[in-house]
């Protein structure tokens, strides 16, 4: 469908940067909620429908899981995929009904891996409230995130077309797979930066890739523009990670709505971390290093954290994310002057392209 996590660094898109100026101007361009509710003005009728499906779909007969599911519910979020397959849909041709489920089925899936990772990273705090897990337990919150997966199956194979079950159904494997490679790599800090952005590709690239690429589908794009589209979401939502990256280190929890530092005491390898071991130690030193954090050391990490604020890794990892980010716009700028396509659906995408490596810290 569209090009895998581990050519991100290696692909060359060309960015006209003249056309980008024309599109997207210099207004806003970096203030991520701005951005990022122009955009829902544009699809603000269909978001609410997105919503309403939602809702009705996350009502059981059972308390005990009606109980978690209020929990999940009132944990809402910013939308960010739906208002991908909307505005990707809007700028292919139109939103449809089918755009309007595979836009819920979508969210659904990021939700039950949302579940998923605070159990996974042991995480108190979501979006200024309490995890799942810590109000329910973790047995209970797995099977929730279970649960939340297979609804998004039944939503996404309720059309006459089984692609988009099948397009899901395998975004959905990759970001368990990017997971379960992030889980093995647990201490280990030998490995390459392009090694890791595979891991992002299939964590969060590929849940915003099948979003932008549902929704073009879904206006009845081609095959080629379907990929395009598909590039676009893959791109950004490896700079939205990898952007991440960078907050989980240098941003604020309060700005943040979430437990920071998850990463790194996790040991976990993240951007930041691989460049700081990569051009903040050499020779028998970082063997040794490396070593240490395997067993995860507690004093080697504060040696990793001590060579983070002492080398460029910060300005490394934005400038990466920024770099991402043009990758992404790249996919979409061929189409941004096509009389055929919504004008003012490719800017708010190029825009929050923009705005993603732009958050507030």
């Amino acid at each position: 469908m569209t090009p895998s996590a581990a050519a991100l660094n290696s692909m060359k898109v060309t960015v006209d940067h003249s056309m980008k100026g024309q599109v997207l101007g210099t207004s806003g361009a970096n203030d991520y909620r701005k951005v990022l509710a122009d955009a829902v003005g544009m699809i603000r009728p269909e978001l609410m429908a997105v919503e309403r499906l939602l809702q009705s779909g996350l009502r059981v007969d059972s308390v005990p899981v009606q109980t978690m599911l209020e929990h999940v519910r009132e944990l809402g979020g910013k939308r960010l995929r739906p208002c991908l397959t909307l505005l990707c849909a809007k700028a292919a041709g139109g939103i449809t009904d089918e755009t309007i489920r595979l836009a819920a089925s979508v969210e659904l899936v990021h939700t039950a891996t949302l579940v998923h990772d605070d159990v996974i990273d042991d995480s108190d705090f979501r979006r200024h409230r309490p995890t799942l897990h810590t109000v329910h337990g973790v047995s209970r919150s797995i099977l929730l995130g279970d649960w939340l997966f297979t609804h998004a199956y039944d939503l996404a194979n309720q059309g006459e077309s089984t692609l988009p079950g099948r397009w899901i159904a395998s975004a959905a494997k990759k970001v368990c797979e990017g997971e379960i490679e992030q889980g093995a790599l647990g201490g280990r800090f030998d490995i390459t930066i392009n090694e890791q952005l595979d891991v992002l590709g299939r964590k969060t690239g590929s849940l915003c890739r099948v979003a932008c690429a549902l929704g073009a589908w879904s206006a009845g794009a081609s095959t080629v523009t379907c990929e395009h589209f598909g590039a676009f979401g893959e791109y950004l939502g490896v700079a939205f990670q990898v952007f991440d990256d960078w907050l989980d280190v240098w941003g604020s929890q309060q700005s943040a709505g979430k437990t920071l530092g998850t990463d790194l005491d996790g040991f976990k390898p993240t951007i930041p971390t691989l460049r700081a071991l990569e051009v903040g130690f050499a020779g028998e030193e970082k063997m040794e290093l490396l070593e240490a954090l395997e067993r995860r050391d507690r004093q080697a990490l504060g040696r990793l954290k001590q060579a983070l604020m002492n080398t460029d890794a910060g300005e490394y990892t934005l400038k990466y994310a920024h770099r991402l980010v043009e990758q992404a716009q790249g996919f979409l700028l061929p189409y941004a002057s096509q009389s055929s396509f919504c004008q003012q659906s490719m800017e708010g995408l190029l825009r929050l392209a923009e705005a993603a490596a732009n958050r507030a810290a």
